[in-house]
């Protein structure tokens, strides 16, 4: 600490090691990276101090990686049945087939460490029992790695479980059962819950008490990040504020009767700041931990330390600190977006804050107040801008002004009002909140009515989200902002000069089923649905449409192949989100099968549907095969017909079989791909759209055999997730989710 800047250098150091062996532990990105701070160190003997950092930053995340996250036995106890003994920590659904989440203490003979948690989501089959959380319980189980589709733009399951320490997944049968008392978190909980359970907004008050989200509606979820407030569902610096300010100024309410009986040389202020700051980590206690209440916790507590010791800090070392410590402590909370958004916040609040000149013991007036809260939040929109687009492909137009609204409201009255509702309803059964939470109630209605919400946007790479980040930041300091230049020409240039494909074809990893979507100028065509599962949950609604929206696509025709609940289980959602229309040209007026078999133009593409003239003797040789071509690649669509029908295909057309692409027929299975289907066809690619453990032993091994003997490249969607084909006017090239979202430490 001897030079100003070396704990600045250090601090970049740590960050840099740590971001860089999170997301690219096995890459050329590391050891290039610490070859560079070698080579700049030899010259520049300040940077000795980054390369110190650089190699903590690794060693941190290494350590913490096999500490907490590795377990050397997991493939040990999977595909067999095994003594499981746990704890419940949450019940997901109760019922007939309960589902709970576990916290595991061991499996047969393997003892999870005290300083670990290795949890399993699991099935019950004794569904009799009544279980809560925190019970015991003991069993047999069947477990499976916990593994998910992996797709374009879609919530990525297997890092979200990693976050939360989620190894398995599969179905127990509880052998003993011991009822436990309630850890404290959830009887706190629960009591929030009672507070609050008859009110209209129940679900916003207990989240803002308890920071658990798991009793958000998902309609009010979506209606959250339309307007912008999305930020509010997640326990903030914001709230950590709010909390830390009423908790001060009540102890120093509370003391006013106290001052005769104090002596002059007691500081109250003090005692109310650091009172103030135990409280509020209480709060971020029973919030969960949230990183964002983390970082503003830790700040609170810098400058706490800093006020008691007399001595400044600006704001950069302020924010570079809280982060170094939060990385320390966590290197992999890097991968929760919320870190991002939380310290770009915050810094851009700092940052206008520390630019702001009055004179000593000038204070400001109301108006000026709202001037400051507004070129707070324009500010705060416009850095989070390119997270925002980056994260949802799109931005809340109308956050801009509901929040100069919302804010000021939720920091002098619905947090004030909750609070207290909390505090009394232990012991007057009074409902203080009523009127407050009717008018909340229909000014949120009222706001819901106005169209004009949110924007979508062309969704962006990280190298983008970079150069994005750093135009605004340079822009930001007059003497950097001629350099903005350099990043806005470089990433311009690049997405100028990068080819466009003409046309694209994606292969979605919708489990054991098929959805294709073949994209052109915009326009979409669509091949299959996927399944739904339960009547609540379709892979077209929570696969398929995010893809379409985050990359604003006009679907124009749709074909269901057959009829079969792997292939057509979205069709439900499909005409209740205003796409009926699209299945006219194939389908008839009132959908029908067999499709019909008619070719159309959708720009430069050529799609026509070959098979079948009528229905068949079962669903599957009754599929609908389609052929969609540019004059130069052509891809085929053959459905789940089998190898009698292939033949018959093959009389009809011959050489006008041939294809680019080949999405092998019912999933892999021997019943079809023939060889003389396969040579006919004599495509460069296959790929198979089915689940990973699929019951079926799909595709057979015999049927992969005779692809790569007749010299076809193989894809899998269980394997590689969804597979996206960009083609060109003379090459195409091939992109998988599961290669782009597959970090180190998930493979």
């Amino acid at each position: 600490m001897e030079q100003p800047s070396t704990s600045i250098l250090i601090c970049c150091g740590i960050i840099f090691g740590c971001v860089i062996s999170v997301f690219f532990m096995d890459t050329w990105q590391l050891p290039v990276s610490f070859a560079l701070l070698v080579i700049v160190k030899s010259y520049f003997k300040l940077f000795s101090n980054v390369l110190a950092g650089f190699i903590l930053g690794i060693f941190v995340t290494s350590l913490n990686y096999f500490m907490f996250y590795h377990i050397s036995w997991q493939d040990l106890v999977v595909d067999k049945q095994v003594k499981v003994v746990a704890t419940v920590s949450q019940v997901i659904k109760s019922g007939k087939q309960s589902y709970i989440k576990v916290d595991i203490k061991s499996i047969d003979k393997f003892q999870v460490r005290k300083w670990q948690t290795v949890s399993a989501n699991l099935s019950v089959s004794n569904h009799t029992l009544q279980l809560r959380e925190g019970d015991m319980i003991a069993g047999k189980a069947k477990l499976k790695q916990f593994r998910s589709r992996k797709n374009l733009y879609t919530f990525d399951s297997e890092l979200f479980a990693f976050q939360n320490h989620v190894y398995f997944k599969g179905k127990i049968e509880i052998e003993r059962h011991d009822s436990k008392d309630r850890a404290w978190q959830t009887n706190y909980r629960h009591y929030i819950s009672s507070v609050f359970q008859k009110y209209e907004l129940s679900w916003l008050y207990y989240t803002l008490m308890t920071g658990d989200k798991s009793k958000i509606p998902k309609k009010d979820k979506e209606h959250f990040r339309m307007l912008g407030l999305s930020h509010l569902l997640a326990i903030s610096g914001l709230h950590i504020a709010i909390f830390f300010s009423l908790s001060f100024m009540l102890l120093k309410v509370l003391l006013i009767p106290l001052q005769s009986f104090l002596k002059q040389d007691a500081n109250t202020h003090t005692l109310g700041v650091l009172c103030a700051l135990i409280s509020a980590g209480l709060y971020v206690t029973v919030s969960g931990m949230q990183i964002s209440a983390q970082r503003a916790w830790l700040m609170a507590l810098i400058g706490v330390v800093c006020y008691l010791l007399g001595t400044r800090i600006s704001f950069f070392r302020l924010i570079l600190y809280a982060l170094t410590v939060i990385i320390l402590v966590s290197p992999f909370s890097l991968l929760n977006m919320g870190l991002y958004f939380s310290f770009v916040a915050v810094s851009c609040i700092l940052w206008f804050i520390s630019k702001q000149k009055r004179a000593k013991g000038e204070s400001l007036k109301w108006r000026d107040k709202l001037v400051w809260i507004t070129k707070i939040q324009l500010l705060i929109f416009v850095f989070l801008c390119p997270l925002t687009i980056f994260a949802f492909q799109g931005v809340s137009i109308s956050g801009l002004v509901v929040n100069i609204v919302v804010i000021p409201l939720l920091s002098c009255v619905i947090f004030p009002a909750i609070l207290l509702q909390s505090a009394i309803f232990h012991v007057f059964d009074v409902s203080a909140i009523s009127l407050l939470d009717i008018w909340l109630f229909d000014a949120y209605r009222w706001l819901l009515k106005l169209n004009f919400h949110w924007l979508d946007i062309a969704p962006i790479t990280v190298s983008q989200l970079i150069a994005v980040m750093l135009v605004i930041v340079l822009l930001s300091n007059p003497l950097t902002r001629f350099y903005s230049l350099i990043p806005l020409i470089a990433t311009s240039l690049h997405w100028w000069m990068s080819p466009k494909p003409i046309w694209q074809i994606n292969i979605f990893d919708v489990g054991h089923g098929s959805a294709v979507l073949v994209e052109h100028n915009g326009k979409g065509f669509l091949y299959d649905l996927g399944a739904s599962y339960f009547g609540t949950y379709s892979m077209f609604k929570h696969v398929v449409m995010p893809y379409i929206k985050a990359n604003n696509i006009e679907l124009i025709h749709t074909i269901v192949s057959h009829d079969d609940g792997d292939h057509a289980g979205g069709l439900k959602d499909l005409n209740l989100l205003g796409y009926r229309e699209t299945l006219r040209t194939f389908h008839r007026e009132e959908y029908a099968q067999p499709c019909l078999l008619k070719t159309i133009e959708l720009g430069s593409l050529t799609i026509q549907s070959i098979w079948p003239e009528q229905l068949q003797g079962n669903d599957n040789n009754s599929s609908c095969v389609v052929m969609i071509s540019d004059g130069e690649f052509t891809l085929l669509l053959p459905g789940d017909i089998e190898t009698d029908i292939e033949s018959r295909i093959i009389t009809k057309y011959e050489e006008h079989l041939n294809a680019s692409f080949l999405l092998a027929p019912h999933h892999g299975s021997r019943t079809s791909s023939s060889a003389e289907f396969i040579e006919q066809v004599d495509a460069e690619l296959a790929i198979f759209s089915r689940s990973f453990n699929t019951p079926w032993e799909l595709p057979h091994s015999d049927v992969v055999r005779r692809y790569h003997h007749f010299g076809y490249k193989t894809y899998d969607t269980a394997l590689d997730g969804q597979v996206q084909i960009r083609v060109f006017k003379q090459h195409f090239e091939v992109y998988t989710a599961r290669n782009a979202k597959n970090l180190w430490f998930l493979r």
